[in-house]
């Protein structure tokens, strides 16, 4: 395995702990699903169901950028991609920090995952 370099590592983390977040979500999701009284119980399981698995997709993709593997980056820039859109959704809806932070963490990953010693750690077969 070639040395990975920094901008990598930090696209991995960055992604991994993007994944960890999303499955969190997920279970506190499940967990009021299940202990709270949803309007629809069954979409509310699924719903849950769908974050935890996209958290640990995710965090497969980190674990990917982590070893190197260059098909972690399509799906890395993927999700900054739509987490941009979420952060200027949460921007348009009254939740300017929220919404800010995870349009410069997109940001941060995206520069990390673009940047030339990233571009030649993964190309490097």
């Amino acid at each position: 395995m070639s040395t990975r370099p920094i901008t990598l590592s930090t696209a991995a983390a960055i992604e991994a702990v993007e994944g960890v977040a999303v499955a969190a979500v997920g279970l506190y999701v499940g967990i009021e699903a299940i202990v709270g009284s949803p309007n629809d119980l069954a979409s509310a399981i699924v719903l849950a169901l769908m974050a935890i698995a996209a958290g640990v997709g995710l965090v497969a993709v980190g674990r990917g950028l982590w070893q190197v593997r260059r098909w972690g980056r399509a799906p890395a820039l993927l999700t900054q991609i739509f987490a941009v859109i979420a952060g200027i959704s949460m921007i348009q809806s009254s939740r300017q920090i929220i919404g800010g932070v995870f349009i410069v963490v997109a940001v941060a990953a995206s520069a990390a995952l673009l940047s030339p010693p990233t571009t030649r750690a993964l190309d490097e077969d």
